[in-house]
């Protein structure tokens, strides 16, 4: 008897959802473009907005505007440093020249089924405008030589800002949920292309010339490690709305 309630709810809730996803389906078809604004996470990579457009012919734009969490970061580097990807040192200079960075995505894509909420995307993904500050002897440690200016040195710090360019894909399905109200979640993967990293002393050096030395060795460092380690599977839940 519990067995057949079960099943029997689990139809109702099927048949409510399709017929949800009947009706979006139905309204985008009366005027011929589906415009959505959502409230989206991709973890671990960007919380915040996006902005979604469906042509008639299912062909799909989207664009995202988000910041990049410290504590996504962290939960990426506390993974990679168990799995000796790198080391401790380098996952702080990661989370440092990166977290609270401005995350900004664009894609295109195609809904292939008419009936169905099934979509498949790829695109650009900039991860920019974000860093603080690291420990002279964190640095050091990175490229493997002494810092200038002997141990006094060891306390000056610097700031480290790193601007990320990414190819991104994903697959996703997006319900809808009536009165206009959508949800979306989707697996997906971003891959660093190119990275451009700023290290710059927060300190009037006394020796600029070896300073300049030091800090373009750290960015040569990072970019490499960045470039080699940061690609992340992506996976992303939205809450929002159609026009």
């Amino acid at each position: 008897m519990k067995a057949r309630s079960g099943m029997s709810a689990l139809l109702v809730l099927a048949g409510l959802v399709t017929g949800a996803q009947a009706r979006a389906e139905e309204k985008q078809g009366r005027h011929g473009w589906d415009i959505t604004v959502e409230a989206t996470t991709d973890f671990p990579l960007s919380v915040g907005g996006r902005l979604g457009v469906e042509s008639p012919w299912r062909l799909r734009l989207s664009t995202s505007l988000g910041y990049l969490p410290a504590a996504y970061v962290g939960l990426v580097n506390d993974v990679a440093v168990e799995l000796d990807a790198y080391s401790r040192n380098e996952a702080d200079l990661i989370e440092n020249a990166l977290k609270n960075s401005l995350v900004w995505r664009t894609h295109v894509g195609w809904r292939p089924f008419a009936g169905a909420g099934l979509y498949v995307e790829g695109g650009y993904g900039l991860v920019a405008l974000g860093g603080e500050v690291s420990a002279e002897d964190v640095l050091a440690s990175l490229i493997g030589i002494e810092p200038p200016e002997g141990e006094e040195s060891l306390l000056r710090e610097y700031r480290v800002r790193s601007v990320l360019h990414m190819v991104d894909v994903e697959v996703g399905w997006r319900w809808g949920l009536g009165s206009g109200w959508t949800a979306r979640t989707a697996l997906g993967a971003a891959f660093t292309l190119d990275s451009n990293t700023r290290v710059e002393p927060q300190f009037e050096p006394s020796q600029p010339l070896l300073v300049n030395v030091f800090s373009r060795l750290a960015e040569g460092e990072l970019d490499r490690t960045f470039e080699r380690y940061v690609h992340l599977p992506v996976l992303s839940f939205s809450i929002g709305y159609a026009f």
